[in-house]
């Protein structure tokens, strides 16, 4: 990953070097890739030392009070963590398409997110898999194991790239059918955004009835899909509308309902246990839990997403030389990231301290690691074209 420009998407690489005329830096996109891909690795080292979600390890938990911190903040920002990635790769998408031409955007999307796919799939994803405790009962060995993980493919967190190439695909069909009208901005209203919330809320409430959520289907964690399609949605309509950066007005209200949002999540979490409703509850099924988990997440995604993208935009459309590497590594960062978590995961149990002290170690050692091996990848000839 390197430059956002003003057509390129949330973890898609530079422009290619045919570009005729480069496109102005975006300095808040930029800033806010990287700390979304930091905030990747940290989640997954703390999925490993919590018990949340699915991830490749499960390790003694930190004990408490962090435990609770860190489950109540992982269970927030999971909720609109996604959504925010696909807003960022959405807002980029309509310059990039206007720009390239239908055939050299889809050529370029494919070469930018199924290449680094398939890569971590044929390099990484053996490695991985074949430590992972779910496989601990294979006993002929690494090699033969190998074609087992190649097919079907285990994509890791590149899950993602193929995921927004589908959407990429999908908005490029939109385009050649509806060509997009220039008919100058379209103002946004909050309503706009609960009524975006409310279809989220019942697609996620519905899904979830076959697939709660912490299950997966090919790979993916399907219950949260209608998140990830309203993120980009709202990233394509933002650029194709001029809603950002967002009224002051409207600015004020999304923070408060997002936040507000958020509150009442925790809430909802926090007591739960003591008047002894099991988590399982909100994670799906017809029950009064799932839909008023469904229902509160469906706000924090159109509000909280949204929110984010613009305070960076506002606030944080600086940088300095390091914030420019760092963001040239973040893409190459977030592809080699499970492999260096996983290293420091089998090493810290050598090593045998505290979980507190090995989830602390493991979580910043995996953000700096990982974007130093995205740095060196950076400077390698033909790879430095895709990442």
């Amino acid at each position: 990953m390197t430059d956002i420009r003003k057509d390129t998407s949330a973890l898609e690489p530079e422009a290619s070097r045919s570009t005729p005329v480069p496109m102005p830096r975006t300095a808040w996109a930029d800033n806010l890739k990287v700390v979304l891909v930091a905030g990747v690795i940290a989640a997954h080292a703390t999925m490993a030392w919590t018990g949340l979600g699915t991830w490749v390890f499960d390790e003694p938990p930190v004990r408490e009070p962090l435990l609770t911190v860190l489950t109540l903040v992982t269970a927030v920002v999971s909720l609109f963590g996604l959504p925010v990635f696909f807003l960022l790769a959405g807002y980029f998408t309509p310059r990039s398409l206007e720009r390239k031409g239908t055939r050299r955007f889809l050529t370029d999307r494919a070469l930018r997110l199924l290449v680094p796919m398939v890569a971590f799939i044929v390099l990484l994803s053996p490695w991985i898999e074949f430590v992972d405790p779910d496989n601990s009962g294979w006993s002929q060995g690494f090699w033969a194991f190998v074609p087992h993980v190649l097919w079907p493919p285990a994509p890791g967190p590149t899950w993602f790239l193929g995921v927004l190439f589908v959407l990429s695909v999908g908005y490029a069909g939109v385009r050649a059918v509806w060509p997009r009208r220039h008919s100058g901005p379209v103002p946004l209203r909050l309503w706009h955004l609960l009524a975006l919330a409310a279809l989220v809320a019942v697609a996620s409430w519905t899904i979830r009835l076959g697939v709660p959520m912490g299950e997966e289907r090919w790979h993916l964690a399907i219950a949260q899909s209608p998140g990830w399609l309203a993120g980009f949605v709202i990233g394509i309509l933002a650029a194709e509308r001029s809603w950002l950066p967002l009224e002051p007005d409207l600015a004020r209200r999304v923070r408060h309902v997002a936040w507000a949002a958020m509150l009442l999540s925790v809430v909802a979490i926090a007591v739960s246990g003591p008047l002894g409703y099991a988590m399982e509850l909100y994670l799906g099924g017809v029950t009064w839990q799932s839909g008023l988990l469904a229902a509160i997440e469906g706000v924090i995604i159109t509000t909280a997403s949204l929110w984010v993208v613009d305070l960076f935009q506002r606030r944080f459309d600086r940088q300095g030389p390091l914030a420019r590497q760092l963001a040239r590594s973040a893409f190459a960062a977030f592809l080699v990231h499970q492999g260096v978590l996983v290293g420091l995961v089998l090493g810290s149990r050598e090593v045998g301290t505290a979980p507190e002290v090995s989830y602390v170690a493991v979580a910043s050692m995996g953000i700096a690691i990982s974007f130093l091996v995205g740095w060196l990848l950076t400077k390698v000839p033909g790879v430095r074209r895709i990442v």
